[in-house]
């Protein structure tokens, strides 16, 4: 109990020293906010993306990924249902395996269509996953697996509460998705938002829901067909690497079973945290390190503002050494001196913690916030509430920093000889060389870590300029794409085709429009195709598997909408017809690494078997960017949707006014056509700013830059704070200098020489830190080196001039004392 009454004791004590002076106690509240308010913000960032799923047992949880041979998209990681069942019966380590297919679609009920994420899955997704139902049932294991099973539908529980107000009665009813009939037989739990991080999936029907009636046969059967992406459930006690070498058997013996198909394939076995969104190889491998370096940045954030307030209590320790010595004299131990001071650091910090986390949550919702509208089109979602992981953090880091801040003074003041201080009266002496020393050292260690941020910063920003001036390959500017399926209400094929074509002819009457034509994808969407290809004559290679290139599916319009220049050969015509000899329209990296050295018009090639119809190059295009801004030189080609037919299409309008004022007038333009017909709407300017595109560029350069304005700041603060608060404990030693005959220029000589040598110091350490640091962050960095030596140079001078002006501002009232107030200041 006498423990509990000493703290009580010495925690109203600190609060008393604190309210004494009220400004520097909210500088350092402010300070130490800002430290644990930027490793909160980016904590709960990364914490969203790796929360758990509302799952039984979720660590048990992994992602088998496809590992194919020769695969340069890393997309490739799905797998067919076949290979599916060769896992359940043939995996041993596992307690389930199971699957699912993310699909954008059309859901209707009473008349009224909208656009639709959802997953087809297998049956015993759910049950595998341990999830309850909020209403009615879920699905159960087996349930539509087979191609003549009957369509039913599990809600998403926000979508349940969106469109039908949580009514429970709609259990039971008959709703269409995808033009087809479907029964609602129950709702996801409120928690359970699906599997595919970031977006919200709004319902689930069993994989019978993936194939149309042309091919839900096929789809049950050939190895060909691989939509999937298969997880499974470990069983107890079994690790990872125990799996992965289990599959690595299985694999080989399905790749000597069945070499057409599964030929260089092999399986992944990554925890699903490790997974998310996809498991795309590049990702993988990336995430870990770019956790790494954002949590490395924001500690460093924190390291420099705990350098500040230690820098500040220790001016203010040596100040208080007679107070100390006193209580000393009274009878208190060194462990009780030391025990008040740091009481006072740790009362800092979770202060400041709490003012950091209020800062830490908004700047992260504001984030999220930021993203639905960033991303796509797509239902995003982005949890980044605090939880107890989030305050843990807070809590840790707020205990440390305030260990780590007070230990420093609290050892020096405790150190403190009763019999000396006293001695000196009531004079603070906080000028002896040792003590100048560790400030200085402490000073210079700011700075050399805001410098380290700097760069950092100014690195990023500018890696960001130069991926925006990046030739994509079209021109994004005032384009609105607008995607519609009229399957999603039931439409067929010929339907469909008199469908768009009427619109299409429509839109391009406007005078606000230049250009309209249409295509399966946009660029830099999350929808998009790839398809095998066999080029003819050339040999494949018997350990791989053929290519997989991406293409689009386009009308003869599209590439003068999106001005993508045809550079050999012609576009396509009205001419190319289902009637007629298949063509393709291939991109410049796909014509050199097939045919190099010659030309590639009049060339062939045949897609998805080597039993498919011969295709016949007619253009050439211009590379373009396709699925991510800052992919590589790949492959791609494209049809023309005379020859292949695909109902999902989006409608690219080039227009002469801001593209967004055209999205009411279109939409009334569809519903003229088909009432019912849902339309959804994003401007290229926006696809090439989201998920796909600068996004994930632009969240670094603004992550790194605000750090970066921290840390200046934070520098600024703390040089200012140390230099004006030694300035201020010397003015009876500047008075008797001045009285002595000192000028005002030899006094701010003094103090600014104080400074410099500090100011320089860092700087010089700072670069030397930059340098190894940016040598790690340079694989983030796109188009520029890592060493820019204009962003060390810019980044020097503007902290340099910060730091010298903070020196400078207490230095110059120092000079400006009247001796004769200096020597009555105790």
């Amino acid at each position: 109990m006498s423990w509990f009454r000493d703290l009580g004791e010495d925690l109203r004590y600190a609060v008393r020293q604190y309210i004494k002076e009220p400004g520097i106690t909210l500088v350092l509240l402010i300070t130490m906010a800002l430290g644990i308010g930027a490793n909160t913000g980016v904590f709960s960032i990364l914490n969203g993306l790796l929360r758990p799923l509302p799952a039984r047992s979720p660590e048990q949880l992994v992602v088998i990924a496809a590992d194919t041979k020769g695969d340069e998209t890393g997309l490739r990681f799905r797998f067919s249902y076949p290979a599916l069942e060769d896992f359940r019966h043939q995996a041993d380590k596992f307690s389930d395996v199971f699957a699912y297919s993310p699909r954008l679609g059309g859901f209707t009920f009473g008349g009224k269509a909208t656009q639709f994420m959802y997953s087809a899955v297998t049956g015993n997704y759910f049950s595998a996953l341990g999830v309850k139902p909020a209403v009615g049932r879920l699905l159960e294991p087996g349930e539509g697996e087979n191609e003549h099973a009957p369509l039913v539908m599990v809600l998403g529980y926000s979508f349940w509460q969106r469109r039908f107000g949580s009514d429970p009665d709609i259990v039971g009813q008959q709703v269409q998705v995808d033009g087809r009939n479907a029964t609602v037989v129950g709702i996801a739990p409120k928690d359970f938002h699906g599997v595919y991080e970031g977006l919200e999936m709004e319902g689930y029907v069993p994989l019978r829901g993936l194939a149309d009636n042309e091919w839900a046969h096929e789809m049950f059967v050939s190895r060909n067909v691989r939509p999937l992406t298969v997880l499974g459930r470990l069983k107890p006690h079994v690790s990872v690497d125990e799996a992965q070498t289990e599959m690595n058997v299985l694999t080989r013996r399905m790749e000597q079973e069945y070499p057409a198909t599964d030929k260089g394939t092999g399986a992944r076995v990554v925890p699903e945290q490790l997974a998310r969104p996809i498991p795309i190889r590049t990702g993988m491998e990336m995430f870990p390190f770019i956790r790494f370096s954002l949590l490395f940045l924001a500690a460093l954030v924190l390291t420099v503002a705990c350098m500040n307030i230690a820098n500040i209590l220790l001016v203010r320790a040596t100040v208080r050494e007679r107070e100390m010595a006193i209580r000393a004299a009274l009878g208190s131990g060194r462990g009780r001196l030391i025990r008040q001071m740091l009481t006072e650091s740790v009362l800092l910090a979770l202060l400041g913690a709490i003012a950091g986390m209020i800062i830490g949550k908004w700047a992260s919702q504001a984030f999220a916030n930021a993203l639905p509208g960033l991303v796509s089109d797509l239902p995003v979602r982005f949890d980044v509430s605090f939880d107890w992981r989030v305050f843990t953090y807070a809590l840790s880091a707020a205990i440390f920093a305030g260990g780590l801040i007070g230990i420093w003074p609290a050892l020096r003041v405790s150190r403190t000889e009763p019999g000396s201080a006293l001695h000196d009266g009531s004079r603070s002496n906080s000028s002896g060389p040792q003590r100048q020393r560790i400030r200085g050292l402490l000073v210079a260690g700011q700075v050399a870590g805001s410098l380290v941020l700097l760069v950092a910063a100014g690195l990023f920003v500018r890696s960001l300029d130069r991926a925006q001036r990046l030739d994509l390959g079209y021109v994004p500017d005032h384009v609105l794409n607008a995607r519609m399926n009229p399957q999603w209400v039931g439409y067929d094929k010929q339907r469909t085709i008199d469908f768009y074509r009427e619109l299409e002819r429509r839109v391009q009457s406007w005078p606000e429009v230049q250009a309209a034509g249409l295509a399966y994808s946009a660029p830099l969407g999350l929808i998009g195709g790839g398809e095998t290809v066999y080029i003819e004559g050339r040999a494949i290679d018997p350990s791989e598997q053929p290519p997989l290139v991406g293409y689009n599916t386009v009308d003869s319009t599209y590439f003068d909408t999106m001005r993508i220049p045809i550079v050999r050969g012609r576009a396509f015509q009205d001419s190319d017809t289902e009637s007629t000899r298949l063509v393709a329209i291939v991109n410049q990296t796909m014509a050199q690494r097939y045919w190099p050295n010659q030309d590639p018009i009049g060339k062939r090639f045949r897609m998805e078997s080597p039993e498919s119809p011969l295709v016949e190059v007619v253009g050439v295009a211009k590379d373009s960017k396709y699925l991510f801004v800052v992919e590589g030189s790949l492959p791609y080609f494209y049809v023309p949707f005379t020859q292949l037919f695909a109902s999902m299409r989006v409608l690219h309008i080039r227009s002469l006014v801001d593209p967004e004022t055209l999205n009411g007038r279109v939409e009334r333009e569809v519903h003229a056509l088909d009432p019912v017909m849902p339309v959804s709407f994003q401007t290229m300017t926006q696809a090439v700013n989201g998920a796909q595109g600068f996004f994930l560029l632009r969240v670094g350069a603004i992550q790194a830059g605000a750090m970066g304005l921290l840390g200046l700041l934070l520098a600024g603060v703390g040089v200012y704070g140390v230099m004006s608060y030694g300035a201020a404990q010397r003015t009876r030693e500047i008075g008797i200098r001045m009285a002595l005959g000192a000028t005002p220029q030899t006094v701010l000589g003094m103090i600014l020489h104080q400074g410099v040598w500090m100011v320089i110091l860092g700087v010089a350490v700072g670069l030397i830190g930059a340098d190894a640091v940016t040598r790690v962050l340079g694989r983030f960095l796109f188009s520029i080196s890592f060493a820019d030596p204009m962003i060390f140079f810019a980044a020097a001078v503007l902290l340099g001039l910060v730091a010298l002006a903070a020196c400078w501002i207490p230095a110059h009232r120092a000079m400006r004392v009247e001796p004769m107030e200096a020597l009555r200041h105790e």
